[in-house]
């Protein structure tokens, strides 16, 4: 089965105008799950921090609320995966706010998981731990936007190296943390600096970085390869990308993070992954795996 673990909902591709980009309807992401040959897609409700709202959101969908984006979901139980979406400021803004309740109740309603957190705060903030053990509490994985440290941006902080999200690892032992974003697929590389890691750094990987180290230290880190951002990096130097799918067959998932409604523009993850295994270069098993099996697999039964 192909799971998608990154989709999103409304109109997300331009930042300041609303003409920008096509909205992503729930008739459009039904009908580009069938296009591209994905079986279920996993539904990322957006806009729940105030740093990831953009204006054409809440033009376009003023009414898609959290609870709106999670709802519409479960409408659809055959083809979406819906997971609830919470901010470690919530409730009170403090380390010891009680998320059960409201955990709880996306529970009841057919949540899967949580994600995708894009709240700007630091990866182990008091707050961050706090919610990640209630989530973790409740048997639900997380999945989280990373960033370094800047202005501008969305998505849990870090610094080079990764010292932050290492320790909410640690913290949050029973939580199955799956990591997004530029500030976590730039440190497939090592020496990394400040500014690179707010970014997608080009040219060749000439040392394994923080990323791949994580990922066989802590059973509970997964690696989202949707965006740009995953993609970027485990192109950068090919052998070594390939080299980790393969490796890491177990902690690797497939998404696309499609932003735009259009049906004729194409995130490249899934033909790229299908090209490896019929070169030969990635094996089915590592294919069959980081295409749905690990999500299924994290996920649990339903």
């Amino acid at each position: 089965m192909v799971v998608d673990v990154h989709t999103h909902i409304g109109q997300l591709y331009g930042l300041y105008t609303i003409d920008e980009g096509q909205p992503i309807t729930w008739e459009e992401i039904l009908a580009r799950l069938d296009t591209e040959g994905v079986d279920k897609a996993v539904l990322l409700p957006s806009g729940v921090s105030p740093e990831a709202i953009t204006f054409p959101s809440l033009i376009y969908s003023p009414s898609m609320s959290v609870r709106d984006q999670f709802l519409g979901a479960a409408r659809y139980p055959d083809r979406l995966i819906p997971f609830g979406d919470l901010d470690p400021r919530w409730l009170g803004n403090k380390p010891t706010a009680d998320f059960r309740p409201l955990l709880g109740w996306f529970v009841d309603h057919g949540a899967r998981g949580i994600g995708e957190i894009t709240a700007n705060i630091p990866a182990d903030d008091e707050r961050t731990i706090n919610l990640f053990r209630q989530i973790g509490d409740m048997g639900l994985p997380v999945l989280i936007h990373n960033v370094g440290f800047g202005a501008g941006t969305y998505g849990l902080q870090d610094d080079p190296g990764m010292p932050r999200l290492e320790r909410l690892l640690q913290e949050a032992p029973e939580t199955a943390i799956i990591g997004h974003g530029q500030g976590f697929w730039s440190e497939i590389a090592a020496g990394l600096t400040a500014e690179e890691k707010m970014g997608y750094p080009k040219g060749p990987v000439a040392a394994e970085g923080a990323l791949p180290r994580l990922l066989r230290t802590y059973p509970n880190l997964y690696g989202d390869i949707s965006a740009n951002s995953g993609f970027n990096a485990l192109n950068r130097s090919p052998e070594l990308g390939i080299g980790l799918l393969e490796e890491l067959q177990d902690k690797m998932m497939f998404g696309t993070d499609h932003t735009f409604g259009r049906r004729d523009l194409k995130m490249p993850h899934l033909g790229w992954l299908k090209g490896l295994k019929a070169e030969g270069k990635l094996s089915a098993e590592a294919y069959e795996k980081i295409v749905g099996g690990n999500i299924l697999r994290v996920l649990g039964p339903k």
